[in-house]
């Protein structure tokens, strides 16, 4: 059963009752959502061992000037690097998801990040999830039990994806799913 209702700029957070694997206690940046695809970036589990500034030394910015964190954005092509950020800032690549987030995926971010340029918030991903053939439409269904892991739903918002990390974020990311689909209601 596939959604009329899509969410590409919303939070996906994972219900409590997920199983306890790599899925369990993550919320994700909704991306794309289609019929067909569906992708989404989580931003709440930092890679340990790699920042920002490391990567972009290796891509030649050597000037990048802190450490940020990076975050585990999904199992594929953890090789690649998608940023996302406040909407205070633009590159050619970039993709307003909302009113205030967008994503970028080339090197332009993180150049004008090195020369203090960027955008004033954002969170580096390595990786996506993809989701194909309506699976996530049917995860986000309470009827559907094709699949072990359900999902809640809330805007993105910069304190969203911003503020906190692991199951902090996770926590809050929950209540915030609560509210919303209670505010549905009325």
């Amino acid at each position: 059963m596939t959604s009329n209702k899509k969410y590409p700029g919303y939070l996906l957070v994972a219900n409590p009752n997920n199983p306890r694997d790599e899925l369990g206690k993550s919320v994700m940046l909704i991306v794309s959502h289609t019929d067909k695809l569906s992708i989404a970036l989580q931003v709440n589990n930092p890679v340990e061992d790699v920042n920002l500034q490391t990567i972009a030394y290796n891509i030649g910015l050597e000037s990048y000037p802190r450490e940020d964190l990076v975050y585990f954005g999904g199992n594929i092509a953890q090789n690649k690097i998608h940023v996302i950020h406040s909407n205070d800032w633009k590159g050619m690549s970039t993709t307003k998801l909302n009113d205030q987030i967008s994503v970028t995926n080339d090197v332009s971010v993180l150049a004008a990040l090195s020369r203090n340029e960027g955008p004033e918030h954002f969170r580096a991903c390595a990786g996506y999830w993809l989701w194909d053939n309506g699976m996530l439409d049917d995860m986000l269904d309470p009827r559907d039990r094709t699949y072990p892991h359900k999902w809640e739903i809330t805007p993105a918002t910069v304190d969203g994806i911003f503020d906190g990390e692991g199951p902090e974020q996770w926590r809050a990311a929950v209540d915030n799913a609560a509210k919303y689909q209670v505010n549905a209601w009325f």
